[in-house]
C-alpha cells in the first residue's frame, strides 16, 4: 500500500488537501458543535462571536489525522511538507481573526 502512495508524495498535492480538509472539518463539526443552531447562526459564531475558536479548532482536526498518517505512518515527507505548510497558514490566520 505505502508504494501505491509514494506518487501522491508531492508537495502540491499536500498543499491541496491541506485545503480542503478544513473545509470538510468544518461542515463535519457543525452537527458535533452547533447541533441546536441552524447553519447560518453556526456561520455567524465562527465568525462573530466569542466562542469561535472552539470552530477553527475543530476544523483542523482532519488535517492532524492527515498529518500524523502521512508522516508518521507512511513517511510521505513532501506531502507533509505541503500539508504543513498550509497548516500553518491558516493557524496564522484564525490567531488573526481570533485577535480583531
Amino acid at each position: 500500500m505505502i508504494e501505491k502512495l509514494k506518487k501522491y508524495d508531492r508537495a502540491i498535492i499536500g498543499v491541496i488537501v491541506g485545503a480542503i480538509l478544513p473545509i470538510i472539518g468544518f461542515f463535519i463539526s457543525y452537527p458535533i458543535k452547533g447541533w441546536d443552531y441552524t447553519f447560518n447562526a453556526y456561520l455567524d459564531i465562527a465568525f462573530s462571536e466569542y466562542n469561535r475558536i472552539d470552530v477553527f479548532i475543530l476544523s483542523m482536526i482532519p488535517n492532524m489525522l492527515v498529518f500524523y498518517l502521512t508522516n508518521f505512518r507512511w513517511n510521505l515527507n513532501e506531502f507533509t511538507k505541503g500539508l504543513v505548510a498550509v497548516t500553518i497558514l491558516l493557524v496564522l490566520m484564525i490567531c488573526i481573526i481570533t485577535i480583531i
